[in-house]
């Protein structure tokens, strides 16, 4: 009885005390950075992924980080609903909203063409197709391709059992 008694009251205090581990704060993960830290940090991946000479970088670098600022500015200037989300909206609202987000749209499309003109001038086409065209990463798909396996395919007439 006695031993039954104290693993109770054992089992008891380190459920307590467990409980009360689990309530700590955790640690961040990772400070956030700052626009400028992250546009920095942008800048320096794209340098080490196109393989850039002193030359070129000294001639990419600033630009790039110009077009990445001006980029984030028009998405900054991008409309989002007032406090409301777009099934509360209104129709009027909802088409004003829309217009505003196109017209933000094609600001960016404009940034996006006119440094194109610019890069394409200090770099190769591979490597503004690099700047410019987001894909991705390369990873293997785990799925059975579809020619070896079509979906929903009839079967051709020789491979047919009779």
């Amino acid at each position: 009885m006695k031993t039954t008694n104290f693993c109770y009251i054992l089992l008891t205090s380190a459920l307590l005390f467990s409980s009360s581990l689990f309530a700590q704060e955790k640690p961040q993960r990772g400070k956030r950075l700052t626009p400028e830290q992250r546009i920095e940090r942008q800048v320096e991946k794209m340098d080490k992924q196109l393989l850039l000479d002193d030359k070129t970088s000294a001639k990419f670098l600033p630009l790039y980080k110009e077009y990445l600022t001006a980029l984030a500015e028009c998405r900054q200037d991008m409309p989002a609903p007032k406090g409301a989300r777009e099934k509360e909206l209104n129709d009027d609202e909802l088409d004003k909203f829309m217009l505003s987000r196109f017209e933000c749209r094609k600001k960016c499309l404009e940034i996006q063409e006119t440094y194109y003109k610019k890069f394409k001038e200090i770099l190769t086409m591979r490597q503004v197709e690099k700047v410019f065209c987001f894909r991705p990463n390369p990873k293997p798909h785990h799925r059975i391709s579809p020619e070896k396996f079509p979906i929903k395919a009839p079967l051709p007439a020789e491979k047919l059992i009779r």
